[in-house]
């Protein structure tokens, strides 16, 4: 199964080049003498918005479980520019699935994978899918539940 969440990333582009141009606004008010300098400020806002999109998480979620492999990708396509924090990739054998928890916060859902490594504990990784709709989480639910019946029929 296959899950391709990109829609976001167009919008949040939008959404990033007005908060950019909220700051580059307020540095031209301050430097201009006149009647504007008591408008209202816009930097704070702008600012606000970014922090509470990177709270958020990484908009773009790609999940795939076909063949004996299971992939998770989650990035920020308009900021992968600034480093590896905004993209995250992990791919494991299906076989190797010990479990999954998905909490949700205040606005922010993030899966949580445990791997079960060589020495025997299990690894745990933890991806963003804040920006998944309740049907594609769903259908994430059952991906991964029919891997763990799998897994314990195997055993």
């Amino acid at each position: 199964m296959r899950l391709n969440s990109t829609s976001w990333s167009k919008v949040l582009k939008f959404v990033y080049l007005m908060c950019i141009m909220a700051f580059v606004f307020d540095v031209l008010m301050v430097n201009i003498d006149g009647s504007w300098g008591s408008f209202i400020k816009l930097s704070p806002f702008a600012l606000l918005v970014i922090l509470f999109l990177i709270y958020r998480g990484k908009p773009q979620f790609i999940y795939d479980s076909d063949g004996e492999v299971l992939n998770f990708t989650a990035s920020e396509p308009n900021l992968k520019f600034l480093g590896k924090y905004f993209v995250t990739h992990t791919e494991f054998p299906k076989r190797k699935l010990a479990s999954y928890k998905i909490r949700s916060y205040p606005f922010r859902r993030k899966l949580t994978v445990y791997i079960n490594s060589k020495d025997g504990s299990p690894k745990k990784q933890k991806i963003s899918i804040s920006y998944l709709r309740r049907r594609e989480v769903r259908d994430l639910k059952r991906s991964l539940d029919r891997v763990l019946v799998t897994n314990r029929q195997n055993q």
